[in-house]
């Protein structure tokens, strides 16, 4: 037998299975990188996205927060604003300040299992962070929507005209054509806020509204570590 010769074609066929193994693996870790880097450069769109919006949600909380400040000055209710001023600011306190980033690839990304396909532990860490402060934000905001939905407004019922209208924000009194005399409700402004409850009330959005903001430039702090983390990421190939 031939032994020399038949260990060599045996060492040459074991090679061969090496190399094909070895170069199926490489095609697949080339494939799979190729997917993770269009995942991340998708979300890397999406947060950039995210980030452009905050300033205008932002404006929108301080306004409503600025409402608050306003009608808190105006208790115990001795020397009052202008009706028309006062009616402005409750209304901007219905504000609801509604901040939607677009979530459609980080949604996917989680739902699907595809994080598990990010490479990096830090960029993982990162999407983790980015998409908890996007949690604790919208809990925060709901938290807040639910005090004026489930306390402020029912109580004003009855208490300040056009109190429907208030709902839906300061700017919607102009648009509606019930006159303000027409109101069902005689306002008493002055034993309004001579109210402590109400001030109360008023006090305890403005500290979650306070929270909300806090939350949002959260969103931004850890939205702009992770697009910087994407862009490590994406230059090393």
């Amino acid at each position: 037998m031939p032994w020399g010769r038949l260990s060599a074609e045996g060492a040459v066929i074991v090679v061969s299975i090496l190399l094909a193994f070895a170069v199926q693996a490489w095609w697949e870790q080339q494939q799979e990188r190729r997917l993770e880097v269009e995942r991340l450069s998708a979300l890397s769109v999406e947060v950039a996205e995210a980030i452009r919006r905050i300033p205008d949600a932002e404006e929108r909380i301080l306004a409503t927060l600025a409402s608050h400040e306003a009608l808190i000055r105006q208790f115990p209710g001795d020397s009052l604003a202008s009706a028309d001023s006062l009616i402005f600011w409750l209304g901007a306190t219905g504000r609801p300040n509604a901040f939607d980033p677009p979530q459609t690839v980080l949604g996917d990304l989680m739902s699907s299992g595809g994080i598990q396909h990010v490479q990096a532990d830090a960029v993982r860490l990162g999407i983790a962070d980015y998409q908890l402060s996007l949690q604790v934000h919208a809990e925060r905001l709901d938290v807040s929507w639910a005090i004026w939905m489930d306390r402020i407004q029912p109580y004003l019922e009855g208490r300040v005209p056009r109190v429907d209208r208030l709902r839906l924000g300061p700017y919607s009194v102009e648009e509606n054509p019930v006159p303000f005399e027409a109101s069902p409700f005689a306002p008493d402004y002055a034993r309004l806020f001579a109210d402590r409850v109400f001030e109360s009330m008023l006090a305890e959005r403005w500290m979650r509204l306070q929270q909300t903001e806090v939350a949002l430039r959260t969103i931004e702090s850890a939205a702009t570590d992770l697009l910087e983390l994407i862009d490590q990421d994406l230059k090393r190939d």
